[in-house]
């Protein structure tokens, strides 16, 4: 890997830094420590430019530690939204399978129901064809009687 060298000022005292990444990461990163330093020396008197390096490496350290817990606390999160998402995922496709079960099932309801109906009709038919034989017989049966009665009539005579 390319080490990179650049001159950048800290506190008030010029340092030359090497890194692998790159100029504007390295300055970026000694900007920060500078800050750092000149918020803490507003807010505390110390005495020495010693005990304020340690105290802005305390500060630095501390913000490290809360990122990196928070990354983790991010990841942890992340694993959960994973599964979450593989739940609703397997849920999602379980709903498609038995949405296709159900409309596999409403289209065979629907056919034998067109094939319960056809067969009504057709019995339906069938018991008009009985009911009109049926009136036939009455008729034919009435006018029997009738000649009957008029024959015993006839006969009685």
């Amino acid at each position: 890997m390319e080490s990179n060298k650049v001159k950048v000022r800290i506190y008030g005292q010029e340092y030359t830094i090497a890194g692998e990444r790159d100029a504007d990461a390295i300055r970026e990163i000694a900007d920060h420590v500078n800050e750092k330093m000149r918020e803490l020396s507003r807010s505390f008197s110390t005495n020495g430019q010693g005990n304020l390096a340690v105290l802005t490496a305390i500060n630095i350290a501390d913000e490290y530690y809360e990122a990196k817990a928070e990354t983790e606390r991010l990841k942890e999160a992340n694993e959960r939204l994973r599964r979450d998402t593989e739940h609703y995922l397997r849920m999602w496709e379980d709903a498609k399978k038995n949405f296709s079960q159900y409309k596999e099932s409403a289209a065979k309801a629907q056919e034998e129901k067109k094939v319960s109906e056809e067969r009504y009709k057709e019995l339906e038919a069938r018991c008009s064809e009985f009911e009109n034989s049926f009136f036939d017989l009455q008729m034919e049966n009435l006018q029997l009687k009738s000649q009957l009665e008029k024959v015993k009539k006839t006969d009685e005579f």
